[in-house]
């Protein structure tokens, strides 16, 4: 009852805004003195001073583009100074550590040096030693006639140590860079060196960055402050230069705008423009001068424009709400009939575009008809309702525009025709990149419209003076070029306000790196594979009902993330022993059943569409959990068939339905699928699950005929024949191929 009363609400507040758009529009208010772009047949006279405000305009456009190009006066923030200071003492404590370390190396390798040059010496001695003594006991053997001593066998001697230089590599680490020169000079330099080197830093970094405007870390005028301030330290060259370093590496950019003055400058010379006058008795258009807009509109602040009375037209306006009338009402039935709405999102969407375009054309009213909004509406509501409802409010809003903007059989040729190709070619914008694309190639189709339409309507005498019917069609097209841009841009903002799921955003949710995906592959990877199977399966009925194939396929990815809470209670995720073994047949079932609510919650946190959510609630129905009610028969226990029953909606949307009837079939096909023997099988059982949901009512709300639940099997079928068909062993004529699998490899 909320849902008709808002409806009857926006559809009255609609039709009523409609009617004072059409009332106040251009169609009932004909009977100006003079046209614009049309010659004046009186001399006209301003009968008081006023403005002129065209040129006064002009002038102060002029006054503010110049002011806007004003250079802005920057000041030197001082806050950024213990940035910098605290930034300056790491540095210096990461290098005096660096030194210290250096010089403990330095010494560990001296001492190692040492060390090894004594048992070099101490081995060479050794070795004499034992050369002396094998030599004499070689010649007491010779003497004695005994065998000769055995050859003496020396270690060799250490090796020479190397000096690694392990503190240099910690100048990595440090948030300034060193080269290899800089490295070696700082790890030289002598501590009254290095002390004083550094009090110059904190001075003149100190003095630059709070007086100085920094704009950049490197500027020129920042180099050049460094070294001036760095002067009068008397540093000698490669210290300074090295001081140089290091505080241009530290300092951060701290321009600040004048705000105060920029902007006493800004007003300054955006006011400093002339106003120009009309004075009374001065002529505004003479005889047979060619009335423009700048007249018009001064005619019109001096209520010069009279319009006709309300009277005049009373007959002619009720004839024009009466047809209005029955424009909405066929819309209407339309939507009734053909295009059910899934939520209270599509009504205030429809309403807020056909209000905003109604405002725009009766706002922009007075253009020419190539230059008037109307596009907007067919190609939004393609994109963000429905392609054929699209279609069929195109020719009503048009003809509402007619009387509101005073069309002639050119307006409605002109938009008619456009307004269907908008809805057409909206179905290429699924993609953010083709959007340049199909704007390109709409605004030459308006091109070639706009010149046919006006061949058609002015004949032969397009080729007298085609060069001003050849700027209108070049308007046209862009007109249609920027009417691409302006829906494709705003999309978002439909998104974001009404919960719109566009086609490019449905693409986005099912990004493989959406962060659910993520976690439904890596923590319950058998359910990740089902979700694939079951959006494949309902986009490919989706695509063959007519249906929105792109919101069938999001349904499936998502529609068992409820899972992520138990997924190793569901069979696909099983990796050894089953759980439920050691359950009660309620409590499986409450813990299988509880994947519906835990995925409503996560689709809520994720902030999911809302046509997700209802396809996760709705994905299971009240369907019955057969297994676990045959297991509590069994048992004996005593319970209710409910407690059994998935406690949810059934299928309210052809999508819905199609995700429901996917995951079955791909759970039942699945689990039968050693046992199929044939493909007849597999067409058999599809039949016999999608029978069984709809002899249990479970597509009593869906929307779904018949037929559609016909092609619907077809589809599966085609689908998962195509994806089991090798693990299917078909038999064959001869007892030695039995062996074989349908690709001939043994098995």
């Amino acid at each position: 009852m909320r849902g008709s009363f808002i409806k009857i609400i926006c559809v009255s507040a609609a039709f009523l805004i409609t009617c004072a758009a059409v009332a106040t529009g251009s169609y009932f208010n004909a009977g100006l003195i003079v046209v614009v772009g049309e010659p004046s047949e009186i001399r006209i006279r301003a009968p008081r001073d006023t403005v002129n405000f065209a040129e006064t305009q002009r002038n102060r456009d002029a006054a503010l583009v110049l002011a806007e190009g004003l250079d802005e006066v920057f000041t030197a923030d001082p806050g950024g100074w213990a940035t910098v200071s605290n930034n300056l003492g790491r540095l210096r404590t990461g290098l005096e550590e660096i030194r210290v370390a250096f010089r403990e190396e330095i010494a560990a390798y001296e001492a190692a040096l040492i060390e090894w040059e004594e048992l070099v010496e101490l081995s060479e001695e050794l070795r004499e030693r034992a050369i002396a003594s094998w030599q004499a006991a070689t010649d007491a053997a010779r003497a004695a006639g005994d065998a000769l001593p055995p050859t003496p066998t020396f270690d060799l001697p250490p090796e020479r140590p190397e000096f690694e230089g392990a503190a240099l590599l910690t100048f990595a680490g440090l948030p300034v860079r060193f080269n290899e020169a800089q490295q070696n000079f700082i790890i030289d330099m002598e501590y009254e060196n290095f002390a004083q080197m550094w009090e110059s830093i904190i001075s003149a970094a100190n003095s630059v960055q709070t007086t100085e405007v920094i704009h950049s870390y490197a500027d020129i005028m920042t180099e050049r402050a460094v070294r001036d301030a760095l002067r009068s330290h008397a540093l000698d060259r490669t210290t300074d230069d090295l001081a140089e370093h290091i505080i241009l590496s530290s300092l951060h950019p701290n321009a600040i705008p004048n705000v105060e003055l920029n902007e006493q400058r800004f007003l300054e010379m955006a006011n400093d423009y002339e106003t120009v006058m009309i004075r009374e008795g001065d002529t505004i258009v003479d005889e047979g001068d060619t009335v423009t807009r700048e007249i018009y509109d001064i005619l019109a602040y001096l209520d010069m424009l009279a319009p006709e009375s309300l009277l005049d037209n009373i007959y002619p306006m009720l004839g024009v709400f009466f047809l209005v009338a029955m424009l909405f009402l066929g819309s209407l039935m339309y939507v009734k009939f053909y295009r059910k709405p899934r939520d209270m999102n599509e009504p205030m969407l429809l309403f807020t575009l056909y209000l905003l375009t109604i405002a725009l054309v009766w706002t922009m009213s007075d253009l020419s008809f190539p230059f008037l909004p109307i596009l907007i509406f067919p190609m939004l509501v393609s994109i963000l309702i429905d392609r054929r409802c699209g279609v069929a409010l195109t020719f009503p809003i048009m003809l509402i525009c007619f009387f509101i903007v005073d069309g002639d059989m050119t307006y409605l040729m002109f938009y008619s025709a456009s307004g269907m190709l908008f809805c057409m070619f909206s179905r290429l914008t699924t993609e953010r990149g083709k959007s340049v694309w199909v704007g390109l190639l709409i605004s030459v189709i308006m091109f070639a419209l706009a010149v046919a339409v006006m061949l058609v309507s002015y004949r032969n005498e397009f080729f007298y003076d085609p060069m001003p019917m050849l700027l209108t069609a070049g308007f046209a097209a862009a007109s249609g070029i920027l009417t691409v841009f302006l829906c494709m841009g705003s999309l978002p903002l439909w998104e974001t306000f009404f919960g719109v799921v566009t086609p490019v955003k449905l693409l986005d949710l099912t990004n493989p790196t959406n962060l659910l995906l993520r976690r439904l592959m890596i923590e319950a990877p058998g359910t990740y594979h089902h979700s694939l199977i079951v959006a494949n399966l309902a986009e490919t009925a989706a695509i063959d009902i007519g249906i929105n194939a792109h919101a069938a396929r999001v349904g499936g990815y998502y529609h068992d993330i409820g899972k992520l809470k138990y997924p190793h209670f569901f069979v696909e995720n099983l990796d050894g022993d089953n759980p439920h073994d050691l359950l009660e047949p309620t409590e499986s079932a409450q813990i299988i059943m509880s994947h519906v609510s835990y995925g409503l919650t996560l689709a809520t946190e994720h902030r999911l569409p809302p046509f997700v959510r209802d396809i996760i609630k709705e994905h299971h129905g009240t369907t019955l959990l057969q297994y676990f009610y045959t297991k509590a028969r069994q048992n004996g226990e005593e319970f209710d068939e409910k407690d059994f029953r998935y406690p949810f909606t059934i299928p309210q949307t052809p999508e819905s339905a199609c995700v429901m009837l996917a995951d079955s079939v791909e759970a039942a096909v699945r689990s039968m699928i050693s046992k199929i023997k044939s493909v007849d099988e597999v067409e058999k059982t599809i039949r016999s699950i999608i029978r069984g949901k709809f002899n249990d009512d479970q597509l009593a709300e869906s929307q779904l005929s018949i037929k559609d639940i016909a092609v619907i099997e077809q589809s599966f079928f085609r689908v998962l024949k195509g994806m089991y068909h090798e693990r299917i062993a078909y038999p064959t004529a001869k007892a030695a191929e039995k062996k074989k699998g349908i690709w001939g490899d043994e098995r």
